[in-house]
């Protein structure tokens, strides 16, 4: 379905877009909608129409579309028209009863009279994204900020009252009072922000913000190429139905040796054949190798690699991988070392390696992470390499954090123990209560990052 405005010499002034498979979505999804706006060239908008609301049988952030349009210009008239649009493609549109917004929405009161039974709310993405944003341009120390954003990640996905109010604390202890107003942090104890947010899980609310973040970086970068108007929405439905179709999911086990050949051309397979064997090897080698909290973290990883655009350079003694809005730089010997912050933390095979694994048809090999993610490596072992470490301090010149550094090396061997060997739930059961007492113990991420 499409409607569009003729402007001067009869060139497409506005336009709206929406395929079949969006109608359907918003269709059985209608209760929760999520406006986002993205700016372009010559002062012109996109606007994208997401469902918001659960949606357990969606997958990948693109599913979630049902609506793309670009308006004349953003008067209240120019906008009323577009959401008249939206309700004539869409006849469920009465069954929304919310509606959410960034802070910088234009004439909210269109979109108040376009959906009289609806109430308009600030998104959390939004929220939290503004927040982002805002932190970097403070120009706080390095290792600050980094904590920062990091307690503002955690408070993204544990939309408790307690995480709220620790990271309002956080930001009114390190801002001065003249920065303060800027922030708008009094959204962080806005109870009615959150509360539609507060039902997702810890893993639902990552996925739900990844997915967001994907679709709308990936359809900005589009619009903002600065094509006409009849181009651009050709392009941006091209990328959306790119980026909609589910991925097989299924391999034959017997089709996936463990060696890196099993994934070379047999005669007669297509392209996207061979793409999908190499997937599954993949899939199957971190299962194989890695422990099950570490598999479950690449396979996320490697779910980003599958749905988005990788573009691989080649340099002398490395590969510039960029994955959407990403770019990092990995290691080529051993394809085991990374510059992103997933790689550098958890010492695990990121997006990027994973996307180089994928371009070269290879499989995962034990080498490429450390011991302790390892299927075989047990308590026993983990316990050798820290005597190890220990028989280092041992060694030295007695101080007075002698006794300290060997608590602290227990403790930490141990705490390491029950993070990595245990299932899913055990380990979120166990982090949560490790940053319960991390903060309550020490305070919110200032002193203590896990």
């Amino acid at each position: 379905l499409v409607a569009y405005e003729l402007g001067a010499g009869g060139r497409m002034a506005s336009v709206s877009f929406q395929s079949a498979a969006m109608s359907d979505v918003f269709t059985r999804f209608p209760q929760v909608l999520l406006v986002h706006r993205a700016a372009g060239p010559a002062g012109r908008a996109l606007y994208i129409f997401l469902v918001a609301g659960p949606a357990p049988a969606l997958r990948g952030g693109m599913a979630r579309v049902v609506h793309l349009a670009v308006p004349r210009d953003e008067s209240a008239g120019s906008l009323g028209r577009m959401y008249g649009a939206f309700r004539a493609f869409n006849p469920a549109w009465a069954e929304t009863q919310l509606l959410l917004v960034g802070p910088d929405l234009p004439q909210l009161p269109a979109l108040g009279q376009a959906f009289p039974a609806a109430e308009v709310q600030l998104s959390v993405f939004h929220l939290c994204k503004r927040l982002q944003q805002q932190i970097q341009q403070l120009a706080l120390e390095g290792r600050t900020e980094h904590l920062v954003l990091a307690a503002l990640s955690d408070t993204m996905c544990t939309a408790t009252k307690s995480s709220h109010r620790k990271m309002h604390a956080l930001l009114s202890d390190l801002v001065t009072p003249d920065l303060l107003p800027q922030l708008h942090i009094h959204w962080l104890l806005d109870d009615k922000i959150w509360a539609t947010h507060r039902e997702r899980t810890w893993g639902d609310s990552s996925n739900y913000f990844r997915d967001l973040e994907m679709v709308t970086q990936g359809l900005s970068q589009v619009f903002s190429a600065g094509l006409s108007l009849e181009s651009c929405i050709t392009s941006l439905a091209q990328h959306y139905q790119n980026k909609a179709v589910t991925p097989q999911s299924s391999l034959d086990p017997s089709s996936c040796a463990a060696k890196p050949e099993a994934t070379e051309n047999p005669e007669g397979d297509s392209e996207g054949e061979i793409n999908r064997r190499t997937e599954e090897c993949i899939k199957r080698s971190l299962s194989d190798i890695c422990t099950e909290p570490a598999a479950r973290l690449c396979l996320s990883e490697f779910a980003v690699v599958q749905k988005s655009v990788q573009l691989i350079g080649t340099g002398e003694d490395a590969l510039s991988i960029q994955v959407l809005e990403d770019v990092h730089r990995v290691d080529l010997k051993g394809l085991s070392s990374c510059t992103c912050h997933f790689n550098q933390v958890f010492q695990l095979p990121c997006r990027h390696i994973l996307a180089v694994l994928n371009s070269d048809r290879r499989t995962l090999q034990p080498e490429m992470l450390s011991r302790q993610w390892q299927k075989g490596s047990d308590a026993h072992q983990t316990g050798r390499d820290s005597a190890d470490g220990l028989l280092e301090v041992l060694k030295s010149s007695w101080n007075e954090s002698l006794d300290k550094s060997l608590v602290v090396s227990f403790f930490t061997a141990e705490i390491s123990q029950l993070l990595t060997h245990c299932s899913r739930e055990e380990f979120e059961h166990r982090y949560r209560t490790l940053r319960e007492l991390a903060d309550s113990w020490i305070g919110p991420y200032v002193e203590v990052k896990l």
